[in-house]
């Protein structure tokens, strides 16, 4: 089985080789198997040198395509055209991502064992602080490996959505009948993704292998902020590639189906949740009602359930089902409280043998009900929780969705020989517990996963 890689870079001179390296190492044999084709999208640093580089030292393999910038889409139609026809696979790598040793492999064993499916994806694992400190951790969307490699039906799992091309690997014979949409300046890549998805209604899931990107916040931050400073990011983009969402599966299965549903909303939160600071900057009033009018008009197409499932901050799924029932001018609305807060659970490990229990507080609570608290059992003792209330408003766009002076979280710090128990909200009229928790031994398995991660990373 063979393969091409096609990879477009712009000024990507800082990690472009470490990308073509992860190819030329894998495990499958790269001589024999393996086309890589690097989409020089205008470059004007030193990147097309390093790639004139690869080219020499490998040139039966590896070949440079210089064109005028034009954008990612563009890029990758343009790579798609050059790749050999005796090739049964299409992956996709961006220039500053790496592959783990044997992705190509696993694919290949995958694809020969199930030979009906056209995409096959793996883990997504991202890494901060380029360098010799690595940080690296699991996309929350690895949940699908978790029973191993096999065959999603999105028809039956809804929340086994994907999106993204990098790492994705494509039959190249179901890809010729697809292209990249070369209008949009982002989403290309889940648009043409969704709309095969929809056609086949399955797709490959593959556990043992890892796609490495890089969230260097020192080098890639100004990127990011950058798109979402583009009005393209807003309205267009909602009409282009939600809407086309919406018809396709409407015209395929008659009704909007979960998958769709659940992918709109895990996407959308996205526009309250990390860079919601520009939607006021960016846009004009106009424009901000435009994006309102449009977002209500497609999420009234969508269940409030599948907002509400969505693993985010509740502030986020109260605006995204305020504009839903509102529209423009935004009116948001906080949910009812109900007896028992909603909580996030999260931990952090002191380097002194410490550790400190975290429960943040979702609803817009002023106070907990009298003789009600959060705490921990340990075999030594029952200790309450301290409750830390915000010091200043919290906002999406200009409008506040926590004011100063609610509860923000409750927290327990625990010692050495507190590591081991039951955390728990003592209501006024009963107990519930949240969670048993064994710190230490959730520790080391914490460090196990990290180690393995960068020993797969550095193979």
């Amino acid at each position: 089985m063979k393969f091409a890689i096609i990879i477009p870079f712009y000024n990507a001179e800082n990690r472009l080789e470490k990308s073509v390296e992860s190819i030329i190492k894998q495990s499958y044999g790269f001589t024999e198997n393996i086309q890589i084709l690097l989409v020089n999208d205008g470059s004007t640093d030193k990147s097309g040198n390093i790639a004139d580089l690869l080219v020499r030292k490998h040139p039966q393999n590896i070949h440079q395509i210089h064109i005028k910038n034009g954008g990612p889409a563009r890029a990758r139609n343009i790579g798609l055209m050059h790749v050999r026809n005796d090739i049964d696979f299409v992956g996709f790598l961006d220039a500053d991502d790496v592959y783990s040793l044997h992705m190509i492999r696993e694919m290949a064993h995958f694809a020969e064992k199930h030979t009906q499916v056209n995409m096959m994806v793996p883990p997504f694992y991202y890494l901060d602080d380029w360098g010799s400190r690595k940080k690296i951790g699991a996309h929350k969307l690895n949940t699908r490996f978790e029973q191993g490699s096999c065959v999603v039906n999105i028809l039956e799992d809804y929340k086994a959505i994907h999106f993204y091309i990098g790492g994705t690997f494509l039959r190249f014979e179901r890809l010729k009948q697809l292209a990249f949409d070369e209008s949009l300046r982002f989403g290309e890549d889940q648009l043409l993704i969704t709309k095969m998805l929809l056609d086949d209604e399955e797709y490959g899931v593959v556990a043992n292998v890892g796609y490495f990107y890089y969230r260097d916040m020192k080098e890639k931050g100004s990127l990011v902020n950058k798109s979402w400073q583009d009005k393209s990011r807003y309205q267009p983009f909602l009409e282009a590639v939600y809407q086309t969402y919406l018809h396709d599966s409407k015209a395929k299965f008659g009704t909007v189906i979960p998958y769709v549903q659940y992918l709109i909303s895990y996407h959308a939160k996205l526009y309250f949740y990390k860079e919601h600071v520009y939607f006021r900057e960016v846009l004009v009033e106009e424009e901000q009602a435009a994006f309102v009018t449009a977002f209500q008009r497609i999420f009234s197409e969508i269940e409030e359930r599948y907002v509400w499932e969505l693993e985010t901050a509740q502030p986020v799924k109260e605006m995204m089902l305020s504009l839903r029932k509102s529209g423009w001018p935004v009116r948001f609305e906080t949910a009812p409280l109900v007896d028992i807060p909603t909580v996030t659970l999260h931990k952090k490990w002191r380097p002194n043998g410490h550790a400190e229990l975290f429960s943040d507080i979702e609803e817009s609570r002023v106070a907990l009900p009298e003789k009600s608290f959060f705490a921990v059992k340990t075999l030594f003792s029952t200790k309450k929780a301290v409750v830390v209330k915000r010091s200043e408003d919290q906002l999406i766009w200009d409008v506040v969705v926590r004011p100063a002076g609610t509860i923000r979280t409750a927290k327990i710090r625990l010692r050495p020989w507190e590591l081991r128990g039951k955390w728990f909200y003592q209501h006024e009229k009963r107990k519930v517990e949240l969670e048993y928790f064994r710190l230490t031994a959730e520790l080391r398995q914490r460090v196990k996963r990290r180690l393995k991660l960068k020993r797969a990373l550095n193979q």
